[in-house]
């Protein structure tokens, strides 16, 4: 029977083409249609549609993975399009990111890669009540576990209970480098490796697991954020872990949050959504408070092991000498620490050897030419980088401007410089820097874990990625050596997103059996982050974020989107971004701006932001929507609505 479908591509800026096809279809099968030059896999998206009087080009052959997403996954692509003001083609791009029509690839199941699994660890009193929670709620349970309470073995028995229902289950990680340890846990308590998703995998790889997610035959995913929107058979769990975490956001294409779409999936497809911190979002606190989320608490860490004491260093009162950045009070501490055969880490989230090199004679900066920042002194390589474009030029031995010798000076300090300090202190102490850079390569963080592990490190020195999740037994010691980095800027989450930091380095601490401890080294000890973490008082200073942003009427308690415009001429584009503003349609939402982005040049584009404030019952998508329709843009420029922005600057 002919007929005329509407085939959704996953192909940005696309809306459904019309094709012709001499065979019945169902929305939400999976076909293969010619586009341009090429042939791709297509969603069924409207049947029986109007025949235009165009020329139609017909469906091809029938497809060498014949297969359909369920219903839901359809509401999901058309809510997500519509809450983040994306094309639907940009969306279908999520779900089906590679060609599954390709090279056809075997698929190990379930069945055929599995050994003897490992009985599941007893769980504490405080797990099987958090476990009951999740088996009888309909809601989003907020797991809020301390460090080390167990909070994956949890996981594992609530992904037990999926399986045997033949149901299949995703595990979120917002690092790739947090995947090494929980695959190697998963596999051994299962007897199966899961599939793993992330910008590591190859294309193969991803065609090859993207055919078992649809068939059924991969049950289990642990993957970044880009696993949620996958077209699973029969999803029965999805479990978003450290939840708090803002690599959650995705920074270009569609700026969605993973954990909000993770909600949102949960919603259609009728699955268990775990959403796992030690720190949650104030937004998920929030929701539990108001009955859309319920809450299982974990206050006990794993095998009775104890939680760190927490102590103020307060830098006022210490003399440091020139490059010293540890406090008497750490040094003292580490020589201790070293003494009993004990493992330290030194966390500074500031990669490189200095944030900022300048002439003394004239002034002169080194920044990078492309953005509003400095370029960053790296000592190991040699050279200088911008940590935000990626410039790169070689370290200057005289001013480029007044030509003068010997009077370039270093300001600031990254773990390398850090690193340095530590070798003179304990010169024969085994010594490693981790930072974002070594972890992005799997084999390098898999050896890292292995010296952490068998105890070959003394002192590890790191950036914010060691704060995620990792579990290093004989770790007792933690120095923060600058717990003042994210207190400047002004930003909404400001306050909240050091606690969390503070908080999860302060957990690597004292996992096991031995009393752990944690230095805070401070110019701000009354600062209310620092009080916080130092006296344990976490549910008073969640109260009063909260609080202050009831006050403020800003998000959870009111809508918010960040309009951006960016140029390639700084006056020209603020002229266009005020013009921009002053066609807003009227309304009761609040405008902000425009005022110059945080970093105001970025890439050789300069950005000036407007944020919306509005109503929660305010329909902020169609006011958007309306007002970008109206004051069109010039090509020249270019603009990004970000809906629930995680950054106010």
């Amino acid at each position: 029977m002919h007929q005329i479908i509407k085939v959704l591509l996953p192909q940005v800026c696309l809306f459904p083409l019309d094709y012709s096809s001499d065979t019945d279809h169902n929305i939400g099968d999976l076909i293969v249609v010619p586009f341009r030059n090429k042939e791709l896999t297509g969603i069924v998206w409207e049947i029986g549609c109007a025949d235009s009087g165009k020329a139609l080009k017909n469906i091809c052959s029938p497809p060498l993975f014949p297969a359909s997403i369920n219903p839901p996954m359809i509401e999901l692509i058309t809510r997500a399009s519509s809450y983040y003001l994306a094309d639907l083609g940009t969306i279908a791009k999520l779900v089906l990111p590679v060609n599954i029509n390709e090279s056809p690839l075997k698929i190990k199941t379930h069945d055929e890669q599995a050994s003897t699994p490992r009985a599941l660890p007893p769980l504490t009193p405080s797990q099987q009540e958090a476990l009951g929670i999740v088996k009888a709620s309909i809601l989003p349970v907020v797991i809020k576990g301390v460090t080390g309470s167990g909070k994956t073995e949890l996981y594992f028995h609530a992904i037990q209970e999926q399986l045997a229902l033949g149901k299949q289950a995703l595990i979120m990680l917002p690092e790739i480098a947090l995947g090494s340890q929980i695959i190697a846990r998963f596999t051994e308590r299962f007897g199966f490796e899961p599939a793993i998703w992330n910008s590591k995998v190859t294309k193969a790889q991803k065609k090859q697991i993207l055919r078992g997610i649809i068939s059924g035959s991969v049950k289990i995913v642990i993957g970044a954020r880009s696993s949620l929107f996958l077209p699973y058979k029969e999803l029965g769990m999805i479990v978003v872990d450290e939840e708090h975490d803002s690599s959650y956001k995705q920074g270009e294409g569609i700026l969605y949050h993973a954990r909000d779409m993770a909600v949102l999936r949960g919603a259609v497809e009728g699955c268990k959504i775990l959403l796992g911190s030690a720190t949650p979002s104030i937004e998920s606190l929030y929701n539990v408070q108001i009955g859309k989320y319920q809450l299982a608490t974990l206050n006990d860490r794993w095998s009775g092991a104890f939680l760190p004491d927490v102590k103020i260093v307060d830098m006022r009162n210490e003399s440091l000498g020139h490059n010293c950045y540890l406090s008497e009070e750490a040094t003292l501490a580490i020589g201790k620490n070293l003494a009993a055969k004990n493992q330290t880490l030194i966390f500074l989230n500031r990669r490189g050897y200095a944030p900022l090199m300048l002439c003394k004679a004239c002034g002169y900066r080194f920044d990078c030419k492309s953005c509003s920042a400095s370029m960053v002194v790296h000592k190991s390589s040699g050279r200088m980088e911008c940590h935000h474009c990626g410039a790169v030029s070689r370290v200057h031995d005289k001013c480029p401007d007044c030509q003068e010798e010997n009077t370039l000076t270093l300001c600031g300090a990254g773990i390398e410089r850090v690193a340095e300090e530590v070798s003179n202190l304990f010169p024969n102490s085994n010594t490693s820097l981790v930072s974002k850079e070594e972890f992005s390569c799997l084999e390098k963080m898999k050896e890292l874990l292995s010296r952490m592990e068998s105890g070959e490190i003394d002192i590890l020195i790191g950036t914010q990625i060691v704060t995620k999740g990792y579990h290093f037994p004989n770790l007792t010691l933690v120095v923060v050596a600058n717990s003042d980095i994210g207190f400047m800027g002004g930003d909404l989450r400001t306050a909240e997103r050091t606690y969390q930091l503070l908080h999860q380095v302060g957990g690597r601490a004292g996992r096991a059996d031995k009393k752990g401890s944690v230095l805070l080294q401070t110019y701000y000890p009354e600062h209310k982050v620092i009080t916080a973490i130092a006296s344990g008082t976490e549910d008073e200073f969640i109260r009063q974020e909260i609080a202050s942003r009831e006050q403020a009427k800003v998000p959870p308690f009111a809508k918010m989107a960040a309009i951006t415009i960016t140029g390639k001429n700084p006056a020209r584009t603020l002229i266009a971004a005020k013009d921009f503003v002053a066609k807003a349609p009227k309304s009761t939402a609040q405008i902000l701006g425009p005022a110059e982005a945080a970093m105001l040049k970025l890439s050789g584009r300069y950005r000036y932001r407007i944020l919306v404030i509005a109503d929660k019952k305010f329909n902020l998508q169609k006011y958007l929507t309306l007002w970008r329709e109206h004051a069109a843009l010039r090509s020249t420029y270019q603009l990004k609505i970000d809906i629930d922005p995680q950054s106010t600057i």
